[in-house]
């Protein structure tokens, strides 16, 4: 008999406490990892850092942020994924402003961290992080039952899919914000034995 999460808690997840504001990294780049999460208060990034790696569709979800975030008339072009980018601000725009707008972009994104993350990610150690991930988010009936690790990919890649499928446990802005399942998406996303 398949089991339905609805409004009522299943029985394997229990009540996870976890606090995003409040995470410690670990791994080999945990300071630099650190610095970025505490620059940005943007949820979607954070999400991204907390797992401790940046796959090349994280990145260029940044550098999408980024240059979405640089205002109408901005030119933004990207070389390589050694993090080399350069910008050109509209017809008007005073150099002074034109690097204020850019600082206040890459702390939004984080960018200049998240470059150097992207640089030094092992993509080597070919281990799969995801089907964990997933697994989690099934024992505690935030993902559905059927969905798979590629499903998964395909969803946080693409920002509209990701807030439709789990904005509810990551954006406090939402009316269906679901304060009590929160704390075990977050707790998924730094650790998916969780």
């Amino acid at each position: 008999m398949a089991m339905l999460a609805g409004c009522g808690q299943s029985q394997s997840a229990q009540p996870v406490d976890f606090d995003k504001n409040d995470v410690t990294f670990t791994g080999p780049n945990s300071i630099t990892f650190q610095k970025a999460y505490d620059m940005t208060q943007s949820d979607v990034v954070r999400k991204i850092l907390i797992d401790e790696h940046i796959t090349d569709a994280e990145f260029d979800q940044i550098r999408e942020m980024y240059s979405n975030c640089l205002e109408e008339g901005y030119e933004v072009e990207f070389e390589g994924d050694a993090g080399a980018r350069s910008e050109h601000a509209p017809v008007g725009v005073s150099g002074e402003q034109a690097l204020k707008d850019a600082k206040q972009c890459e702390t939004r994104t984080a960018l200049p961290y998240i470059e150097i993350l992207h640089s030094v990610e092992g993509y080597a150690s070919g281990e799969d992080t995801v089907t964990p991930l997933v697994d989690c988010l099934k024992r505690h009936g935030i993902a559905d039952e059927t969905m798979t690790a590629e499903d998964y990919k395909r969803i946080v890649t693409d920002p509209d899919l990701d807030d439709e499928y789990f904005g509810k446990y990551f954006n406090e802005q939402r009316p269906d914000y679901d304060a009590e399942k929160s704390p075990a998406y977050w707790a998924c996303n730094a650790n998916p034995n969780s």
